[in-house]
């Protein structure tokens, strides 16, 4: 019964339905397994390798822009060195352990192996920075040990900073260094990477963005073997902008030579109160048609290159060389204070031939009656007189009348104790005002003549005598020029510079410039110079005394040329230098370099 109906045909049916479905299926697992092995062959094996291997990212650090002056000269640039990296997987034919050793033995001992344990417990691939800078005996070493050549070790090229006349500008050029941990979170919004050399201070940091450049990226792929599988060049580098100052290199070297010379001589020759005891000092040049600095001396200085290593002895130095005295050195200007006075004047309406009486002591107050020397005048004295002689009872009869505030706004026009946009820090200065806690009647006698409460920078001096040699046209001061694109020498940026007018015009500036070139006159430096200038002198009070009673004195003096047609204005100050006259030779060492 049971194999009969076995022997249905709707058996043998179902069994044949069954074994085409069983052969269907092994045909369809054959052709999956067959496109497995073949057609699809090259992505598992890559799937497979993406499995046996690790990627790392190489940074690629730009070479960082020249800083030069005006005509080319190098002030700043980037010197290529060479870091050592320990490749990890160790590449084919080496091996690590062995590399640790004898990268141990070659580095004097450098405990390699420790960095590499901590290394290992972070990533599984990468390069480990082992050495920095190396030297070219360290170099020759790793050659002829074959380490370079077998890719065990990778020796890569990026730039350190080095200044090829680093006594040259140092207080403004700056210097560079890496990212420090307040600087990070605005570095990593710009996309930098932690490791990013930038500016720290002065023009350096001050353009940073132009000088860094773009830093490149490379992913490198490596097998468990340590075969570098593949290299992708995520991001390329593009070198820094060259940076281009108004500066003048040699100008530059002359006033830092004159201005040291001539400190060293007041010390050497001067009488005790007479600059003896100098020790310190600075000057600024400008161009008076565009604000920019030609030359920024500063006494004593220091070299960029060796800023680092001497940091603990400069700054314990008492002469406080890393100060920026021509930027941030507050001074009483004295007698070249005397043209904003007079500029004041002008403007209200006085007549530049009006005179008034010296007579050795200004009587007006009975209770403080403050003198003038007469060099070489005594009597009625006019505007030009008194600022060619520097007649102190003009400008204490003068001041008085026209009131502190007056003369004192009239100061801030000309660029005293204001910003003067110079991209390096400065300080702010201070002018004597009828609201200082300090202020009685005689305090405008002292500031009518440049003292009091009032002390401004070197730079503000210069700005202030480039307004009075154009006239009223103050110039925001730069270092910078324009930057250049290296390969091309196209401009990719230009500085435009900038003015601010002080009305009056010659009727207020002319018999300024009248004075003032007389007062060149007076004296033997400024008058066998070159071309006719203008200046006045000052000798400010210190607060320190001799022991007969006098005070020391600093020297000051503000000077432009050509009289008549002006192409620089200079300042110079020189700490207890003994009276404005010992500046002269320095203004002269510039007039004589540049025309």
């Amino acid at each position: 019964m049971s194999r009969r109906k076995a022997d249905r045909p709707g058996g043998r049916g179902r069994v044949a339905v069954l074994l085409v479905l069983c052969c269907t299926v092994f045909v369809l697992f054959f052709a999956r397994l067959a496109w497995m092995q073949f057609a699809m062959a090259d992505h598992y094996a890559e799937k497979a390798a993406e499995a046996s291997s690790a990627s790392y990212t190489v940074e690629q650090h730009a070479a960082r822009g020249m800083i030069t002056d005006r005509n080319g000269t190098v002030l700043a640039r980037d010197t290529t060195v060479y870091d050592v990296y320990l490749r990890v997987p160790a590449p084919p034919g080496t091996d690590l352990t062995e590399t640790v050793q004898r990268m141990q033995a070659l580095t004097g001992g450098k405990d390699v192996e420790t960095q590499l344990a901590a290394f290992c417990s972070a990533v599984s691939a990468g390069e480990l920075l082992v050495l920095e800078a190396v030297d070219s005996e360290t170099m020759t070493a790793l050659y002829q040990s074959g380490l370079v050549q077998s890719g065990a070790i990778r020796l890569s090229a990026r730039g350190e900073r080095s200044w090829p006349e680093g006594t040259l500008l140092p207080h403004a050029l700056g210097f560079t260094g890496p990212i420090t941990a307040e600087e990070w979170p605005a570095a990593k919004a710009k996309g930098l990477a932690m490791d990013s050399i930038v500016g720290q201070s002065g023009l350096e940091k001050a353009y940073d963005d132009l000088l860094r450049g773009q830093d490149g990226q490379l992913l490198i792929n490596t097998g468990l073997d340590g075969a570098v599988r593949a290299t992708i060049q995520q991001s390329t580098t593009t070198p820094g902008a060259t940076l281009v100052l108004t500066l003048d290199a040699s100008l530059q070297a002359t006033l830092q030579q004159a201005l040291r010379q001539r400190i060293e001589t007041l010390q050497s020759t001067a009488m005790a109160g007479g600059g003896r005891e100098c020790r310190a000092g600075a000057a600024v040049v400008v161009d008076v048609k565009t604000g920019g600095i030609l030359a920024a001396a500063n006494w004593p200085g220091y070299d960029l290159n060796n800023y680092r290593s001497d940091y603990a002895a400069l700054s314990a130095n008492a002469d406080a060389p890393l100060l920026d005295r021509a930027f941030q050195g507050l001074y009483a200007p004295g007698s070249a204070f005397k043209p904003a006075v007079a500029a004041a004047a002008l403007t209200a309406g006085f007549d530049p031939d009006d005179t008034v009486n010296c007579t050795g002591r200004y009587l007006y107050y009975s209770g403080y009656q403050p003198g003038c020397l007469q060099y070489g005048h005594a009597g009625p004295v006019d505007m030009r007189t008194a600022l060619e002689q520097s007649c102190n009872i003009f400008f204490y009869d003068v001041g008085r009348r026209l009131g502190v505030d007056t003369f004192s706004a009239m100061a801030e026009q000309l660029g005293l104790a204001q910003p003067t946009g110079v991209e390096v820090p400065e300080a702010e200065g201070r002018l004597t005002w009828s609201t200082d806690e300090n202020y009685q009647a005689g305090l405008t006698l002292m500031a009518a003549i440049g003292q009091g409460n009032t002390a401004v920078t070197p730079a503000q001096l210069a700005v202030y005598a480039a307004t009075l040699a154009t006239g009223g046209q103050r110039p925001t001061l730069h270092f910078a020029d324009r930057a250049l694109q290296p390969a091309t020498g196209q401009t990719v940026w230009q500085y435009e510079p900038s003015f601010t007018t002080v009305p009056g015009g010659e009727t207020v500036f002319g018999p300024i410039r009248d004075g003032m070139k007389r007062m060149a006159q007076t004296n033997r430096y400024l008058r066998e110079a070159p071309v006719v200038c203008a200046a006045k002198t000052g000798s400010p009070q210190l607060a320190d005394t001799l022991p007969n009673g006098t005070h020391y004195v600093n020297s000051v003096l503000i000077g432009y040329a050509p009289a008549d047609d002006p192409q620089i204005a200079v300042a110079v100050v020189l700490e207890y230098g003994g009276g404005g006259a010992n500046a002269t030779p320095v203004l002269r060492a510039v007039l004589d370099a540049w025309f």
